[in-house]
Formats: C-alpha cells, sequence, structure tokens
C-alpha cells in the first residue's frame, strides 16, 4: 500500500511539474505544450468501466498516459485495464494525428545523461515530424518501452512510413556502380529516407529521385511524382528522367545487388 501511495504521489507531483514549465529551465516551453496538450476529440472524453480505484481523470495528454502506463506492472494492474491502456495510447497517437500533429518519440538519458534540448524537428518522407524525447536514468528506461513502441508504430502507420529496423542504418550514405555496364552510377540514400540516384552517361545522365524504404536486408526505391515545374526543368536539362516502381535491391557487406534479373551492382563508399 505504501509502495502505491508513493508511485501516485510521484504521478501526481510530475504532472504538476510538467505542467509548469516556469519551474525549470532544462525544457522548453514547446516541449511542456507538447505533453500536456489534449487532442480535440479527447477533452471531454472520460474513463469509464475501468476495475482499478488508482486512474484518475482522463489520461488524455502524451504526459499522464506515459507516466500511467509506465507504472502499470506496480499497480497489478487487470487484463482489461492494461488492454484499456494499450488501445489509449494507439487512441492518443490518432488523435494528435487528426489534429495535424506528426510526434515520433524516441529514449534518451542512461550513462550519457539527457540533452538540455528535448524537443527536435525531423523529416522523414518529406514530412516534417516533432521529435519528442523522454529522459530516462541508467535504470528505468524500461518503464517507457511499451509506450514509445506502441505510439510510434501506430504514428508511422498512420503517416504510411515504413518503421525502421535495426538494419536501417546501414543503408544511409553513397554508394556507386562496380563491374561492367555500372560505372557512372551514383545513389545517394539519406536518413530522411529521399534518395538520388544518377547514371552518367558523357554529357547526359538518367536521373531519379524519390522515397526509400528497407525491409532487412532488402531496399525498396520508389521515384517521386513529377509536378509539371518537374517535368520542365529535367526537360531542358542535360538530365533524363527515369522511373523506379517499387526497384528492388539486397544489400550484402555493403554492397547492393537489385533483384528480379536485374544487373546494376553497386558498392558503399566513405567520403
Amino acid at each position: 500500500m505504501r509502495k502505491t501511495i508513493f508511485i501516485l504521489n510521484f504521478i501526481f507531483s510530475t504532472l504538476i511539474f510538467a505542467q509548469n514549465p516556469e519551474s525549470s529551465t532544462l525544457f522548453e516551453k514547446e516541449y511542456y505544450d507538447l505533453v500536456t496538450y489534449i487532442p480535440e476529440n479527447l477533452k471531454s472524453d472520460s474513463i469509464h468501466q475501468l476495475e482499478s480505484p488508482l486512474f484518475k481523470g482522463s489520461l488524455n495528454t502524451i504526459g499522464s498516459l506515459k507516466l500511467y502506463n509506465g507504472f502499470r506492472q506496480d499497480f497489478n494492474l487487470s487484463e482489461n485495464d492494461i488492454k484499456w491502456l494499450e488501445n489509449r495510447i494507439g487512441q492518443m497517437a490518432t488523435e494528435l494525428f487528426i489534429d495535424g500533429k506528426r510526434i515520433l518519440i524516441s529514449a534518451v538519458g542512461g550513462y550519457s545523461g539527457c540533452p538540455e534540448k528535448m524537443i527536435d524537428t525531423i523529416k522523414l518522407n518529406n514530412i516534417k515530424i516533432t521529435n519528442l524525447k523522454f529522459c530516462h536514468s541508467c535504470t528505468d528506461s524500461y518503464r517507457d518501452e511499451n509506450f514509445i513502441e506502441k505510439f510510434n508504430n501506430k504514428m508511422y502507420s498512420l503517416m504510411g512510413i515504413e518503421p525502421p529496423n535495426r538494419k536501417t542504418h546501414r543503408f544511409y550514405g553513397k554508394f556507386i556502380g562496380y563491374g561492367k555496364n555500372n560505372n557512372g552510377i551514383e545513389l545517394v540514400l539519406t536518413d530522411d529516407r529521399t534518395f538520388k540516384f544518377w547514371k552518367r552517361k558523357g554529357h547526359s545522365s538518367d536521373f531519379t529521385e524519390g522515397l526509400w524504404k528497407n525491409r532487412n536486408d532488402t531496399l525498396i526505391l520508389n521515384s517521386k511524382t513529377l509536378t509539371k515545374n518537374d517535368s520542365l526543368t529535367y526537360a531542358l536539362s542535360s538530365a533524363k528522367w527515369v522511373e523506379f516502381n517499387d526497384l528492388v535491391f539486397r544489400l550484402k557487406k555493403e554492397k547492393l545487388t537489385e533483384l528480379n534479373n536485374g544487373k546494376q551492382k553497386l558498392k558503399k563508399i566513405t567520403e
């Protein structure tokens, strides 16, 4: 009982702290505004049919939901309440998306400590996304793992972006063609999931750009749809636009090999 009271006091004090950005200079006001933001469709929402008497309020902000979810094992919640919490995480991501907020969450801290700036902006697939950071110590990062995974997976799905996996970072960088008929090929894969491809032929070249994704060791390239201005630009240049529709490569030992009877081979270079 004492443990439960301590945890509840910690949660309530943290929520009050999170709603008072003047109490700390570590986090920016933008961070507090986001973790305490109530999505439009959840403003009048309330909790119903939950078995635990510990749930108070509507849990309609990222901050409150994240804290309760982090201590759910300590509360010994019923299967019904755990299921509600997990559904609520997906609902929170959905309602934020509907409100026009594109958010991905990452964990920071541990031995290296937490950065002063706890919120950043990133771009994936040409979508501007807010990267919200959860700070943790060396021993409590496990509390947020479930929340971060479920929230991010739902947000990735809503944005139509393939979630990264443990091999995604291996594709970042510049690749050049090697072997017969592959001279002059250059492929650049950026960490914002965009790519540029050239195949230079003397005074002209083939060119395309678009979005990439990986599924384990497989790379998939799709060219962007050209606008009228794009078409005019390429028509006036020496570059010939080529289009990739699910062009597939296999990555092995930092070398890309085109699949489906393709002949293009590229190797990663360090600049």
